[in-house]
């Protein structure tokens, strides 16, 4: 996973990167070293599983579609 709006950036910070789900099992890195992340910053998660469009849970607690970015 990286800081995706500022790949060039120095990782400053070891953090938990957690997903919106309420469950103590929706995390998608521990004690990963990241630059630090401000309000407005794209965190890129290169290996989404159930989060991907075709395996979510679809309007799951009035959340909107699931989006998907190929690059």
């Amino acid at each position: 996973m990286a800081v995706a709006n500022r790949f060039d950036a120095p990782a400053e910070e070891e953090v938990t990167v957690t997903g919106c789900l309420a469950t103590p099992h929706d995390v998608f890195g521990d004690d990963v070293m990241l630059p630090r992340a401000e309000p407005g910053d794209l965190i890129a998660i290169f290996c989404a599983g159930a989060y991907g469009l075709t395996a979510s849970p679809q309007a799951w607690e009035s959340r909107p579609l699931a989006k998907e970015v190929l690059v």
